[in-house]
């Protein structure tokens, strides 16, 4: 099968989102939208050619390549959106936004976590670049390994040595045990704490934790660009990237177009009601059991 880009070069570059936070999220779930569609087509070109009937598959995309060669062609740059992600290569961030290198200020740390260089680094971009921004999202992964790690720590304290063998590590995985300490308590909220004798009690907790980890580092983030920038118009926001579907939502499972994006506030009590939504989505989607999935309809 051979895949083929069809683009203009010299065409003007795609405009710029709206300069608001309402545009740039708009700009973003486009782009993902976009993404999806091509992966699809290549996928059905794979399906097409495993049946025996080769073919070429056309994608109406420039590809990122030549999108780096125009930003690095005296575009000055003025990205509109900060992503804080994983560093899972599972989850290429402006591939997953369909947006260029110019497009989007991105920061990669496993778990998404955020430790003081991604303070600094997002510092610098709310003070640097803070006339062009607008968002700055957060973005965790389904399948993540640094939250399932976290989750099986907690799980068996007793392995600890093991999973963090170094100091580096266990700053890491010691973040996201806030997350999976809060999605266990929202799950015995929700569930009652016989949920954790379930056998598909682990895997749910991983799905609940990936998501609050993420509001959690947006709450963090909400926090400290409030410290440093306390009239910043620039809006906050998590999602996450599901590697099943490859579309990005703030609660597993949801297909809602308007809750493609999370968005916290400086309330810790916020953060427990959405922990309450995430551990009733994770029921939802059937992860517990249906006795345990009937009962929150009821």
């Amino acid at each position: 099968m051979d895949v083929i880009y069809r683009y203009d070069p010299y065409a003007d570059p795609k405009p710029r989102p709206a300069a608001d936070a309402k545009g740039a999220i708009r700009t973003l779930r486009e782009g993902n939208d976009r993404f999806r569609s091509y992966i699809d087509l290549i996928q059905h070109g794979i399906e097409e050619g495993r049946n025996g009937n080769a073919q070429s598959v056309v994608v109406e995309a420039e590809p990122v390549r030549m999108r780096i060669a125009r930003a690095v062609g005296g575009q000055p740059h003025t990205p509109y959106a900060l992503v804080l992600g994983c560093s899972d290569a599972r989850a290429p961030i402006e591939h997953i936004f369909d947006q260029s290198s110019n497009d989007l200020f991105v920061i990669r740390v496993a778990g998404n976590v955020l430790g003081t260089e991604c303070l600094g680094s997002i510092d610098y971009a709310v003070r640097n670049l803070g006339s062009s921004l607008s968002v700055i999202l957060v973005l965790g992964h389904t399948t993540c390994g640094a939250v399932s790690a976290a989750v099986d720590l907690y799980l068996a304290p007793h392995d600890y040595p093991a999973l963090g063998l170094t100091h580096a590590l266990r700053s890491i995985v010691d973040r996201v045990q806030i997350a999976v300490r809060g999605a266990d308590k929202a799950i015995s909220r929700v569930c009652g704490s016989a949920a954790r004798n379930h056998p598909g009690y682990r895997d749910a907790l991983i799905e609940a934790s990936i998501y609050l980890n993420a509001a959690l580092t947006a709450f963090d983030v909400h926090r400290e660009v409030k410290l440093f920038d306390d009239e910043s118009r620039i809006r906050i926001v998590f999602s996450v990237f599901d590697l099943s579907d490859l579309g990005v939502r703030a609660l597993p499972g949801s297909r809602d177009e308007a809750a493609t994006f999370g968005e916290v506030t400086g309330k810790p009590a916020d953060l427990e009601n959405l922990g309450d939504e995430i551990a009733k989505a994770v029921v939802a989607k059937g992860m517990l059991g249906p006795e345990t999935q009937s009962a929150l309809k009821v």
